[in-house]
């Protein structure tokens, strides 16, 4: 059975086949027949589809297209100047899906298309004035789609376009006569989906205009002479997804006149062309009553006149909004922003501009087209971490600061056309970024060699941008390097020579010029003191410490002393150098017990340079020696300091004899006991 079927099949295409060839070897020169594989007319715009004629030069349709089958789908016909489309004319072209009616036509008359039960798209191209009476169009049950183009009605009656039930899409463009929309223009269109009325020259608009488009969804009315939106103008459109109102020289536009569109998302104003005297003053949520959850894309014209934008609403705006603003505003917080575009904005006038972008954390795209603005800086991305894509086309020459791009963590394009920087120093860091930033991907619309045909203008004119920041902004890398290295090496020598042969006295330096620093400070103020006494002594002196000295001083009293010895007060942890000076300068006096062993002791050549330094400085009877053992001058001639105090002071000799230990006791606790009013 399928391959008796395989043969209908081939038999039923030969014989169309067969038809096509007869009646092309006899059709008259106006018209001509394509299968849908070869085109055989002479090229005109006729759609070519399956079993197409296409006519030229007709005034007698059922004459000029008799020769032809009954089951073409798509028909274009051109009429003869003033002719006339009668009753029946297509009427035996049952099957017919496409009619494509152009040249200059005078009227077509009521039951034209009788017949025509399957045509799906009616295509009206004409060039001359044409009339189309009540009920034209009410044989065409099933038409989807309707065009005219370029037609200039005479007579166009108000039920011209009653019938048409299952119409989706009307398209009305460029009539050359001044055109308004009367009330229920299109009331019998309740399918209604697609309607286009741009460059019609339409200057009014009914309200109620457009009642009973429930189902609409998209509205053009661009390019027309429009210059005020009505309150009810849009009544009954609740389905309408897109409204465009482009380049109409709008003056006024009603409170709640977009009230109506519930279900709007994308919005193109026209040219808000307010008188000159007046300031441009768009309030959003005025004109819509509340901002639409479901708006996506705004388009704002105001040419070159300063506009001020107020958006604020009960409910926030759709999170996706993205607002396309033509001419010099200031923008509000739309703190849901997601993609903004700017277009012939002066931004150097805007008062602010430093806050401009402020609070935009979710503005993923923002591209500023033949706008003039001289810097970009760290202010104005300050907030767009969310940023993604920048397009920059900017009419002036620029200055991109280093900080600039420093917020702008989630930036991966940044596009630029016809760029001009100023020859500044500021703008020589860009290069390199734009060679080695991995995260965002540089694209120069209008060049192929990237960085090295950008050029900047400054006090000397026009000039390549890489060879100025050569001359006027790098810097020998290389000299400064060896620059660095070479005192790098010399401060690292003379700080091993230092320490070579000062490194003991360098420290010791450091802790009696803070001491010397700290007495400074409280030298006018009365110190309380943790001790009566700094004992300074070797270690190997200790025994003669513990059981001679502090028996005889701290147990005898009152008033009973109270000594700092480094084994006993010194507190755990602490830097040594920090716990000698801090235990020196908290005690009312020091005592130094001299003995061979202290004068090889380099802790207590420290102990004993912090405490002259500080007789230096306050002047004061606080330095005792006491000499346990005899030292000839010979040996203390090696120890400057020691030596010259045992030359203007007196000091203390251990003596040999026992019965002379207590005169030595004595008054050595009357030198160091506190005198009245200590």
């Amino acid at each position: 059975s399928s391959g008796r079927m395989r043969l209908i099949i081939v038999t039923q295409f030969g014989v169309v086949a067969l038809w096509i060839i007869c009646v092309s070897s006899w059709t008259s020169e106006k018209c001509v027949m394509s299968d849908g594989f070869t085109n055989l007319w002479r090229g005109d715009d006729c759609h070519n589809g399956n079993l197409t004629v296409s006519c030229m030069d007709v005034d007698n349709v059922p004459l000029h297209l008799a020769i032809f089958p009954i089951s073409i789908q798509t028909l274009c016909v051109k009429m003869r100047n003033k002719s006339i489309l009668h009753p029946n004319d297509f009427s035996r072209f049952d099957k017919l899906v496409e009619l494509g009616i152009s040249g200059q036509p005078a009227e077509i008359l009521p039951g034209a298309f009788r017949g025509l039960f399957g045509l799906q798209i009616l295509s009206l191209t004409c060039s001359s004035n044409l009339s189309i009476y009540s009920n034209t169009f009410k044989d065409l049950h099933n038409l989807k789609q309707l065009i005219i183009i370029s037609c200039s009605f005479s007579v166009i009656a108000l039920d011209a376009f009653a019938g048409m039930k299952q119409l989706t899409t009307l398209t009305i463009i460029q009539h050359e006569h001044n055109l308004f929309i009367q009330r229920r223009q299109f009331f019998c269109m309740k399918n209604l989906e697609e309607l286009n009325l741009k460059y019609n020259r339409i200057s009014t608009i009914d309200n109620f205009a457009f009642l009973g488009l429930q189902k609409l969804k998209v509205l053009n009315l661009g390019h027309n002479q429009l210059s005020e939106i009505k309150s009810f103008n849009f009544f009954d459109l609740h389905c309408l997804e897109y409204l465009n109102l482009e380049a109409n020289p709008l003056v006024h536009i009603e409170a709640l006149s977009f009230a109506h569109l519930s279900s709007i998302q994308n919005v193109s104003l026209g040219d808000l062309n307010f008188p000159p005297e007046s300031k441009i003053e768009l309030n959003l949520t005025c004109v819509f009553g509340s901002i639409p959850r479901g708006l996506t894309y705004l388009y704002i014209s105001s040419g070159r006149r300063p506009m001020t934008l107020i958006i604020g609403s009960d409910g926030a705006p759709n999170p996706g909004l993205g607002l396309h603003v033509h001419g010099e505003t200031v923008l509000n917080t739309l703190v849901h922003l997601r993609d903004l575009q700017l277009t012939g904005v002066d931004l150097n006038r805007q008062t602010g501009l430093a806050i401009m972008f402020h609070n935009l954390t979710r503005l993923e795209t923002l591209m500023l087209l033949g706008c003039r603005i001289d810097y970009l800086e760290k202010d104005l991305s300050k907030d767009l971490q969310s940023l993604r894509e920048i397009r920059l086309v900017i009419n002036n020459e620029l200055t991109i600061m280093e900080e600039f791009p420093e917020p702008l963590k989630s930036l991966k394009y940044l596009l630029i056309q016809d760029l001009l920087l100023q020859c500044s120093c500021n703008n020589a860091w860009f290069d390199n970024w734009v060679k080695r930033n991995r995260q965002v991907q540089v694209m120069f619309w209008d060049s192929t060699l990237g960085m090295k045909e950008i050029n900047c203008i400054g006090e000397h004119g026009t000039q390549n941008f890489l060879k100025y920041t050569q001359i006027h902004c790098s810097m020998d890398v290389g000299f400064i390097l060896f620059a660095s290295n070479t005192l790098g090496l010399l401060l690292f020598m003379l700080v091993v020579l230092l320490h070579h042969l000062a490194g003991q006295y360098l420290l010791a330096l450091f802790y009696i010029t803070r001491g010397w620093l700290e007495e400074a400070v409280f030298r006018n103020n009365k110190r309380r003191y943790r001790y009566d006494a700094f004992v300074s002594y070797s270690g190997k002196d200790e025994r003669w410490v513990v059981e001679e000295l502090l028996p005889n001083m701290e147990q005898r009293g009152p008033p009973f002393l109270r000594l700092c010895l480094h084994s006993r007060d010194f507190q755990l942890g602490k830097d040594i150098v920090d716990n000698i000076t801090d235990s020196l300068y908290s005690s009312r006096r020091t005592v130094c017990l001299v003995s061979r062993d202290y004068l090889r002791s380099n802790w207590c050549s420290l102990e004993m340079k912090l405490a002259t330094d500080r007789l230096r400085v306050e002047q004061r009877d606080i330095l005792i020696l006491v000499f346990l053992e005899d030292i000839s001058p010979h040996q203390l001639s090696a120890h400057h300091r020691l030596a010259r105090l045992v030359k203007t002071r007196t000091y203390l000799d251990w003596p040999k004899e026992p019965e002379q230990y207590q005169d030595f006791w004595d008054r050595l606790w009357a030198t160091l006991a506190p005198k009245h009013g200590q």
